[in-house]
């Protein structure tokens, strides 16, 4: 429910490669989800590599114009958030969004306005109790199944008005059942305007209901002061679709890290995932390697 930050919306799908459905983060996980037509919950019961068991709920419900989410855990650390859209200027949505770590006894409160058009998104985030901002604007022009876009977003706090700031150029094709996404970001702050490039790269091919069927995802990250290049791929495939759908997960990068998750779902009610993480690099011993297992039921 959280807005998209700028990197999601100009790199996309090349993002989500790299960063979800991936689970070996904890030695196992079981989320159970139910849905309604206003109302759905979802709960997960989690057991960490360090021994920790965390237990979370998280409610969602729309009321009129306003969409509110509840989270809730065992730990302590639980948050609120809503969002709501005007009727009669539906370009405007505001969301907020508020924390609190009982245990840390600290909390956090992120408000966010967003002005949407078919060719530009603005977007500005204030975080009060970090004395923290940031704002972003993303061009974007539209033709038959391509799109190009541009824009820049910069981070601030109250010391200094200006921080970090980020400028990138992104292209979209939509084409016969396939999606091209190109995108590049320049990233810079006070002391170095040019600090780093990042690059990503996406190609993918849509199934017959419009879900990823196998996809290749390509990111390289370039410091300029040290002239150092991290690599990274990933990719998706599917082995089997229809009612039951399986396929393989998998990313690596230039140092070594590499994680494979495999799903399958075996009916309308369950679904599991495997996954494992490891660094190629060193001695690769099955001991040293950290494993996941997770449970999908609804």
């Amino acid at each position: 429910m959280a807005p998209k930050t700028f990197e999601n919306r100009l790199c996309g799908l090349s993002l989500d490669m790299f960063n979800k459905d991936y689970v070996h983060e904890n030695l196992w996980d079981v989320e159970h989800t139910d849905a309604e037509k206003r109302v759905n919950f979802k709960n997960n019961l989690k057991l960490s590599k360090n021994g920790d068991m965390l237990g979370s709920t998280l409610f969602k419900g729309d009321c009129g114009v306003v969409h509110a989410e509840l989270m809730l855990q065992n730990a302590g650390n639980n948050h609120v958030e809503a969002s709501a859209v005007n009727s009669s200027y539906k370009p405007l949505a505001l969301h907020a969004k508020y924390a609190f770590d009982a245990a840390k006894k600290s909390n956090s409160l992120t408000m966010t306005a967003e002005h949407t058009l078919p060719w530009n998104v603005f977007q500005f985030k204030l975080m009060p109790c970090s004395n923290m901002y940031s704002a972003f604007s993303l061009f974007t022009y539209k033709a038959n199944c391509w799109q190009l876009s541009g824009g820049a977003e910069v981070n601030g706090k109250r010391e200094s008005l200006y921080s970090n700031h980020v400028f990138g150029l992104g292209y979209r094709n939509n084409h016969m059942g396939k999606t091209y996404v190109v995108s590049a970001r320049m990233l810079g702050d006070q002391a170095t305007p040019a600090k780093s490039i990042v690059g990503n790269a996406y190609a993918g091919t849509l199934n017959g209901n419009g879900n990823v069927q196998t996809a290749l995802s390509v990111a390289v990250e370039h410091m300029l002061d040290d002239a150092s290049t991290k690599l990274k791929f990933a990719g998706l495939w599917h082995i089997s679709d229809g009612y039951t759908p399986a396929y393989v997960k998998a990313k690596c990068d230039s140092d070594g890290q590499v994680a494979v998750t495999l799903f399958q779902r075996f009916n309308q009610k369950l679904a599991a995932a495997v996954g494992v993480n490891f660094n190629a690099k060193e001695n690769v011993n099955p001991i040293n390697a950290n494993y996941g297992l997770k449970f999908f039921i609804s």
